[in-house]
């Protein structure tokens, strides 16, 4: 497993210590949350470690950067498929029609090249690659 630096490493062991199981979506949801420094200073805000699950309204935080947002929605949906509701438009035949929400697509999230490597290893432990 590779780490962006020692901090990372230290919060993963830490929050994977506070974790009531450590399967592949906890894992996954603990090396992402462990990444950013935002998220490690509030991550209370966005998992509950008494409930066992994520937090959505996390997202909404002010705290929230635009890097940590993209780590959020990463760890959201390794964890259980999570994502924001789409865009409703009426389309040519009349119809309402509801477009997926485009900040969970890979071009949106991995943009962020410094995070991009850690990204990837996040998936690789949530479906169990590596």
């Amino acid at each position: 497993m590779i780490f962006y630096d020692e901090a990372h490493e230290t919060s993963y062991n830490d929050i994977c210590s506070k974790m009531k199981h450590l399967d592949c979506y906890h894992r996954s949801l603990a090396y992402l949350l462990a990444l950013d420094t935002v998220l490690r200073e509030h991550i209370e805000a966005v998992f509950d470690f008494q409930e066992d699950g994520i937090k959505r309204d996390g997202l909404n935080k002010g705290f929230q950067t635009g890097t940590s947002m993209k780590t959020t929605r990463l760890a959201f949906n390794l964890w259980n498929g999570c994502y924001d509701d789409g865009e409703t438009y009426i389309g040519k035949d009349g119809y309402e029609t509801e477009l997926p929400s485009s900040y969970y697509t890979p071009d949106q999230i991995f943009c962020c090249k410094d995070y991009a490597p850690y990204y990837w290893q996040a998936i690789q432990i949530r479906f169990e690659m590596a």
